[in-house]
């Protein structure tokens, strides 16, 4: 008897007690699914500044000069062929630049133009290779004003990260000068071209490659490099020869066509805006 009531008891309380038991008990729910990230989009125009450095190797070239002083102030044997240091200038630029891209998954496709001023003069000189008492040198220098380019962009996007490369067309406003200085031959000391200065904007190729970074939603921030190449280009100068001899004393002119072969390395640290205009924004393109 006893035993047929405590199984009754028991039962009683897993009748009664059990829903009041498990309703203290938490209850588990289903996780919440994370939120995925919004992928930045790189479409839109921009505009922005920049900052940075550049260098250029300009290589000089002369070959009609020898026979030039040959015809005005030297004879054969007096005189012959140059050796020619080249100009290696750097300086500090800065300027602007402004563009579009367009987004395609991790595709970004775009155009840039980009125009930076600095004061580069490199100076450089042909030393004649001549035996005494004859002697001349050929002086040059070349200063860079101002680059220009104008370059399709294509980039590789993830998230707010981008790498790209560049390739288009570049230009550069450079003032050339030349003089030329000798002693002996037939002039005595002489000096022709008194460092006339010839300014010429030149035009050749860019290629450059970079990484842009977007620390806000309209905002980035990009570094990059680009090579400046405009080749081979011929100047002409035309002055008086002045000499304490005969034969020169200003009484005609004398030419030279040098070459300068030139090519510019630039480093950019840019901040730029971009406009979230979206697809719409390209159809005039």
């Amino acid at each position: 008897m006893k035993v047929l009531l405590a199984v009754a008891v028991a039962a009683s309380s897993l009748m009664f007690g059990g829903p009041a038991f498990s309703a203290d008990l938490p209850v588990a729910h289903p996780a919440a699914a994370p939120v995925a990230p919004v992928a930045y989009d790189w479409s839109g125009f921009y505009v922005g500044g920049h900052v940075g450095g550049g260098w250029s190797t300009t290589t000089f070239a002369d070959p009609g000069a020898t026979g030039t002083l040959l015809a005005c102030c030297f004879v054969a044997g007096e005189i012959g062929g140059a050796t020619v240091t080249n100009a290696n200038p750097s300086a500090f630029l800065g300027g602007a630049h402004a563009g579009w891209m367009y987004q395609v998954a991790r595709l970004v496709v775009g155009g840039d133009f980009d125009w930076s001023a600095m004061n580069m003069k490199g100076h450089g000189a042909g030393v004649f290779n001549s035996t005494a008492p004859f002697g001349a040198t050929e002086a040059y220098s070349v200063n860079t004003k101002w680059t220009g380019t104008a370059t399709t962009t294509i980039g590789i996007a993830r998230d707010h990260w981008m790498f790209y490369g560049k390739a288009g067309g570049a230009w550069a406003d450079n003032s050339y000068s030349q003089s030329v200085t000798g002693f002996g031959g037939f002039v005595g000391a002489f000096n022709i071209n008194n460092s006339p200065s010839v300014n010429k904007t030149i035009v050749g190729w860019t290629v450059g490659t970079g990484v842009k970074w977007a620390f806000a939603e309209n905002w980035f921030i990009n570094l990059e490099y680009n090579y400046l190449d405009f080749g081979s280009k011929a100047q002409n100068f035309s002055g008086p020869c002045n000499a304490g001899g005969p034969g020169c004393g200003g009484l005609f002119a004398v030419a030279f066509n040098p070459t300068f072969n030139q090519h510019i390395s630039q480093v950019e640290l840019g901040l730029n805006y971009k406009f979230n205009t979206g697809p719409g924004g390209f159809l005039f393109w």
